[in-house]
């Protein structure tokens, strides 16, 4: 059974929208899902990058564009308290129990029901006590670190993603291409993609 590894951080609303549609969409093409949280963070810093919430105008742009989504989609939208948030604990308790109905509590308590997840106090009605304790273990720190190199590695830069046969697919918005992959229907043309790879760059940002 070909399987897709999802990469994912509770920050990222559009991972909320993917978590929503991603089992539904494996069992559409007879896979299976592997559920990866991840540090976005860690992603943008390795790639000296800004998130969208660090971009005034992206940031206010991405929640329009979030409302519409949510809308065609019909999946209720509500923003946590803050944005960004710390999100290294729920992600660790998903290393802990990488479970798809675990993990779709979480994202749901967070972006559908507007509630807070960055703290014990505020997951402690969400999650057993034990794996709330376990989640503060260098153990449960070294799963992140280890998923989140595992990302990287896989030429992974933002979430959602999903990587499947090597092939990266990033955004909600890529799941009708991931799906056109999966049926074998991808129409990428890989030579245009090598001499892309050789283009000279004529210009350059400082």
């Amino acid at each position: 059974m070909t399987t897709l590894q999802f990469y994912f951080d509770f920050i990222s609303p559009y991972a909320y929208l993917a978590s929503e549609r991603i089992e539904a969409l494996a069992l559409r093409n007879q896979c299976q899902v592997v559920w990866r949280p991840i540090l976005l963070s860690a992603l943008l810093t390795h790639n000296q990058q800004r998130g969208p919430a660090e971009i005034p105008d992206k940031r206010r742009y991405t929640f329009k564009n979030l409302l519409r989504l949510c809308h065609d989609e019909k999946l209720p939208l509500q923003p946590p308290p803050d944005h960004p948030f710390n999100s290294l604990l729920p992600l660790r308790v998903s290393c802990l129990r990488p479970q798809a109905g675990l993990i779709q509590h979480l994202f749901r308590a967070c972006w559908k029901d507007g509630r807070p997840i960055d703290s014990s106090d505020a997951l402690k009605d969400l999650i057993d006590e034990d794996t709330l304790k376990q989640a503060t273990s260098p153990e449960a720190k070294q799963m992140l670190k280890d998923n989140t190199q595992q990302a990287l590695d896989a030429g992974v830069f933002g979430v959602p993603t999903v990587v499947v046969g090597g092939e990266v697919f990033w955004g909600f918005d890529s799941f009708p291409h991931l799906e056109r992959y999966l049926q074998g229907q991808d129409p990428v043309d890989s030579s245009l993609v090598e001499r892309w790879d050789r283009l000279p760059a004529s210009a350059s940002r400082l």
